[in-house]
């Protein structure tokens, strides 16, 4: 089948990940409907209407469950499910990309049931990760028999989706930051399960001259920004915008850094660290799980969750490496080379006909 028909549902946002999917399955003939801002939590009709699809792409699950209370949940996942296997039985077959399979952002409010789990892994007929530590986790954590079901796609690169035409200089010159210093850089949205607060006590523990921090990020938690203006006070090395970064100024902040550090603590996949990798800057997190697998010591400053210091260590171990930094950024770009969305469109085609090879 060389035309194939795929309804895409994604709340990714601002974030180009689904326009550049969406483009590069188009350039091979698939038809591809999207639906993201009106998406809701009912979509049976609005599926019918479009004309049955081959394939239902899920970017998102998590959405259809959220309620207010504990049994608002249940319900809503039962009639999730309900439409799912409706769309089964006329021929529709599900695809699901895991971009979040923990609740990081509301203290594991809205995981998802261990029986829920169990129910979906059975229900879809593909499932995709972003790297191969996930895949292990979610065959394990949806209990899954057939671990064929289950593919590796590599997230697609940032490279040319966002301006990147300024000098280092001219950046730090823009946003007011001190030539001459190593920079590390906390960038997109702040939450606590990010570990920003404690990376910036952290990386006040130094006490080393010449290195400053640059912040940039909506904070998308009550008091988070007054917490963070209250652990900076008085450090003149530290520089905090608090805000939405427009498109158009990304580059300023990538390009004004010399390292961004990831400190999260829970997380699936980090479209970030992809976003630093395609500006070609070195990246500091802990070496687990999707970071383990993109990241490696010739572009990273890797360090063990579980040693309270290790990212200290980190820290201090790209100060006293700076001279050789530039050449680890250079690294994570030809990685995120790899990754382009003309690998990842082929790659998510083979995996629907995969599906359409079950009937």
């Amino acid at each position: 089948m060389n035309n194939l028909k795929v309804i895409v549902f994604s709340l990714l946002g601002d974030n180009p990940y689904t326009d550049f999917f969406v483009k590069h399955l188009t350039d091979r003939n698939v038809q591809v409907a999207v639906e993201e801002k009106n998406l809701n939590f009912i979509f049976l009709s609005k599926v019918i209407e479009k004309g049955k699809p081959d394939i239902l792409h899920l970017h998102t699950i998590h959405y259809f469950f959220l309620g207010r209370n504990p049994i608002h949940r249940w319900i809503k996942f039962l009639i999730f499910i309900g439409q799912i296997c409706i769309l089964k039985s006329i021929g529709v077959k599900v695809v699901w990309t895991v971009h979040e399979w923990t609740d990081r952002f509301s203290a594991g409010k809205h995981n998802i049931h261990l029986i829920w789990a169990i129910i979906l892994g059975r229900l879809f007929h593909a499932i995709i990760t972003h790297c191969e530590t996930t895949k292990t986790q979610i065959i394990k954590a949806l209990r899954l028999e057939n671990k064929n079901k289950v593919f590796s796609v590599y997230h697609g690169n940032y490279i040319g989706a966002y301006k990147n035409e300024i000098s280092q200089g001219k950046a730090r010159q823009t946003l007011g930051i001190t030539p001459g210093h190593l920079v590390f850089l906390l960038f997109g949205n702040i939450h606590r399960s990010k570990g920003f607060l404690p990376a910036i006590s952290t990386f006040k523990s130094l006490q080393e001259n010449q290195v400053s921090l640059l912040i940039a990020g909506f904070p998308a938690e009550p008091m988070i920004e007054e917490e963070i203006r209250e652990i900076i006070q008085g450090c003149d090395n530290i520089f905090f915008f608090p805000k939405r970064v427009p498109d158009d100024e990304i580059q300023f902040y990538m390009h004004a850094c010399d390292c961004v550090i990831f400190p999260y603590k829970t997380f699936t996949t980090s479209g970030a660290t992809i976003l630093a990798m395609s500006f070609g800057k070195a990246c500091i997190a802990p070496n687990v799980g999707f970071f383990g697998d993109v990241l490696d010591n010739a572009g990273a400053f890797l360090y063990d969750l579980t040693n309270k210091d290790g990212l200290r260590q980190a820290m201090q171990q790209a100060i006293n490496k700076k001279d050789n930094i530039s050449d680890k950024g250079k690294h994570n770009l030809q990685l995120a080379e790899q990754w382009n969305w003309d690998y990842v469109a082929e790659e998510t085609i083979k995996i629907y006909h995969s599906c359409l090879d079950l009937n």
